[in-house]
């Protein structure tokens, strides 16, 4: 187990504050281009006077940004931190984080990456649009509904790539001499790993999205196996690596259950 940090007893995360982010406001009109200010009204009912700055490009569009009341920095988001709205960077200087990655103990940071990852899904399966004032007559398909929906798709993919290999990679440290395998953000499959678990050679050589949930099905599928397997040993290792997958998570699976 890890060493305890210093800064562990006044660590604070994101999800625990209010925050606003600058381009609704920009679409519903309350952020004005021609005003280097604005009346932001955040979640809990407070209204603040945030300065704001504006980027115009060729066809007559644009950007706005949030300018942090604190340091002057640019910012899409502020979050609302005693009273006080603060960008990403002064939250960061208040030991404030995020829980998926400073969380307290693994379990903590596989349940901010699941709700992270479920609220991702929400989106890109969502039937109305999402875009306050519409999308453009050229644009078709899921773009209608989701803006940057095909970044939002590989970010999707990306995140059920490490959520499956978690499960493949968690493996008992006697069954190999270097220990338990790193493999879950590998660009490339280790040999060794190629060796444990043959199937994960297809999520690598997937060449479209389609192929790459069917070899994630195939892994999957060698767990739920092994979990019937007549080899108890096999069975024990099957049942930790579910442990490590969000559905067994979401079913209460403990390691007092196996």
């Amino acid at each position: 187990m890890g060493k305890r940090r210093s800064d562990a007893d006044s660590r604070r995360f994101f999800d625990e504050f209010e925050k606003v982010r600058i381009s609704r406001f920009r679409a519903m009109g309350v952020v004005d281009p021609a005003k280097d200010h604005a009346l932001i009204p955040f979640p809990n009912g407070k209204i603040k006077l945030i300065g704001t700055q504006h980027i115009t490009i060729r066809n007559g569009g644009g950007w706005s940004r949030f300018l942090c009341p604190k340091c002057g920095r640019r910012a899409l988001v502020l979050y609302l931190i005693e009273d006080a709205p603060l960008c990403v960077k002064c939250c960061d200087l208040l030991n404030i984080k995020d829980r998926a990655h400073w969380g307290f103990g693994r379990e903590a940071r596989r349940q901010a990456c699941d709700r992270g990852l479920s609220e991702l899904i929400a989106r890109l399966e969502t039937k109305v649009p999402l875009r306050f004032n519409g999308a453009p007559a050229s644009w078709y398909g899921k773009a209608k509904l989701v803006y940057r929906s095909k970044r939002m798709k590989q970010r999707m993919q990306r995140a059920m790539v490490v959520l499956r290999l978690n499960q493949l990679a968690t493996q008992q440290a006697k069954a190999y001499d270097k220990g338990v395998l790193s493999i879950t953000r590998a660009f490339t499959p280790r040999k060794d790993a190629l060796s444990a678990i043959p199937e994960l050679a297809q999520v690598w050589r997937a060449p479209t999205h389609e192929r790459l949930q069917q070899a994630l099905d195939v892994a999957q599928a060698a767990i739920i196996k092994a979990l019937e397997d007549d080899n108890p040993r096999k069975r024990t290792i099957a049942a930790r690596i579910m442990l490590k997958t969000k559905q067994g998570r979401e079913r209460g699976f403990t390691s007092a259950s196996i």
